[in-house]
């Protein structure tokens, strides 16, 4: 199937759940995660599917809840997962769903992540409520070789204090593993009328669950491909070129399923 056979898929589907990644989804990647804004199109277009018929949106991603209601208050009433599913909250922003966090286990390894910044300056720690990240994305060439001999060690301690570490696009991030994005998803559709078509996007290894899911259950999984990471470990339906194709996608799809955006872009 071509890409508009799939947007026709899933304009024809009673009842549609929408959901996407973030991150490399909706927006570029950038140096520095704080930096990361939507790009144009992508917040009207999730806007417009809000209130099409039957369309359920959602935006998944590792960003706290916090962080990603502020980065796509423009979308109006959709449901948004952060930390990878420990959050979940409503489209009226009730929080349906936290998770308990294992403070002392993250205070532990935050520390073990600051031998490692210690060890090379360049390394960034993020500390999010159920988990650590480690950014390595401002590494210079000539240091990394010791930066991964950090992330190894640091690794080896998470793993120690029972979490599961995702290597990502310069990212390794330590989270519990009773939650991932396809479980999120899982987690969305029980509230849904049953039968719901579900398309989910992401551009990363923290997305593969979610896409495997997708397809799972009749769905459609949706891989945005990049230069850094141009495959991706499972298969997708879909491999689009970056967030302005995914983008384009969204578009056309608000425009046939009733949203209100204007006149749909024309896919290759």
């Amino acid at each position: 199937m071509d890409v508009l056979q799939w947007v026709e898929r899933a304009a024809a589907a009673p009842s549609l759940l929408l959901a996407t990644d973030f991150d490399g989804t909706i927006s570029e990647i950038t140096a520095v995660s704080g930096g990361a804004v939507a790009a144009p199109g992508a917040l009207g277009a999730l806007g417009a599917l809000s209130r099409a018929p039957g369309t359920t949106v959602a935006i998944v991603t590792g960003r706290t809840i916090h962080d990603v209601a502020a980065r796509t208050a423009r979308c109006g009433a959709v449901w948004r997962v952060g930390e990878h599913g420990t959050e979940i909250a409503a489209p009226g922003g009730e929080l349906v769903y936290l998770a308990d966090a294992p403070t002392e286990a993250l205070d532990a390894l935050e520390r073990e992540a600051e031998e490692a910044v210690r060890r090379v300056p360049a390394l960034g720690i993020e500390r999010k409520r159920c988990s650590i990240a480690l950014h390595w994305r401002l590494v210079p060439a000539e240091a990394r070789p010791a930066a991964f001999d950090a992330l190894g060690a640091w690794e080896d301690a998470a793993a120690r204090r029972g979490f599961v570490v995702m290597r990502g696009r310069s990212i390794h991030e330590a989270r519990d593993a009773a939650h991932d994005k396809g479980r999120a998803l899982a987690f969305l559709l029980a509230r849904l009328p049953p039968g719901t078509l579900v398309v989910y996007a992401g551009d990363d290894t923290t997305d593969e669950p979610a896409i495997a899911h997708a397809r799972a259950i009749g769905g459609v999984g949706v891989y945005i491909a990049s230069s850094e990471r141009p495959d991706t470990a499972v298969e997708p339906d879909l491999t689009l070129d970056g967030p302005k194709a995914w983008i384009a996608f969204l578009e056309a799809l608000a425009a046939r399923r009733g949203g209100v955006i204007g006149e749909a872009p024309r896919l290759a």
